[in-house]
Order: structure tokens, then sequence, then C-alpha cells
């Protein structure tokens, strides 16, 4: 039986490749009358290691108040408790602009131990920050 759907654009070749789309990027969805017979389509692979290449093996610590963020990111197993009560994170990131950023919501409520090029990357961005803010530069 025929179910209804969104239309496929005319004249379009098959192509054996899918994209996913967020669902809150989606505007101005809407039911249409046009029908459209299923057709069988292979699950494409959505393995983690598909998804995300490993690149950055990332290693910090984490003030314990920033604990839920972790969890909620990168689940619970994501870090091991230090004897001083901090978080030790550890994770491999795919991009060093998205890793610095995420960094830089925690504030000073994080150290990055390695690698050296992250840490380099965020001293770079904390002095050009002082600069902005009224620091002298050197």
């Amino acid at each position: 039986m025929p179910r209804r759907g969104f239309r496929k654009p005319p004249a379009e070749p098959v192509v054996m490749t899918f994209r996913l789309f967020k669902l809150n990027r989606m505007d101005k969805v809407a039911v249409l009358d046009t029908e459209f017979e299923c057709r069988e389509v292979p699950m494409p692979d959505l393995s983690n290691e598909r998804i995300f290449p490993d690149g950055i093996m990332v290693k910090a610590l984490f003030a314990p108040e920033v604990k839920w963020r972790l969890v909620e990111e990168f689940g619970p197993h994501c870090y091991v408790e230090t004897e001083e009560g901090k978080l030790l994170f550890s994770a491999d990131y795919t991009d060093m602009e998205n890793l610095l950023v995420w960094i830089l919501t925690f504030g000073e409520k994080v150290e990055v131990l390695e690698p050296k090029e992250v840490r380099e990357n965020l001293l770079k961005v904390a002095e050009t920050m002082r600069i902005t803010y009224g620091g002298k530069d050197k």
C-alpha cells in the first residue's frame, strides 16, 4: 500500500548515499498528498568509527563540579576520579577547532594534559583574549 510522505524531486537519479538531518533544523515541514512506493535500501554504516574517526587523543583534568557535563556528553565511563577528587578525562576527538571550543566552555574548571598541541592552541587563544580584553602585549 502506498504511503504518504515527502516528495522526491523529479528525474533525480538514485544515489546510494544518505544524509542525516537534525529534526530541529527542519523548517516548514508539511505533509503532502503525494504518495510513494516503499523501497528497500541498505542500512548505512553508522558505526562510531565511520562517523567519528579517531584523530586527537585528549587527556584533561576536570573539576568535580562539571562531572554532569562529562557524563551527559561522553557517558559515565569517560573519566577516572583521581585521589585529589579531580576527573581524569580521556577521549578521542576528531576536530581540533571543535575540541578547543568545547574545552573553553569549561573555563578554569579544566586543565588539558595531552596533547601538547592542544595546550599550545589554548595558550594562543588565552593570549589573544588577554590582549582583546585590555591586557598589555609583551
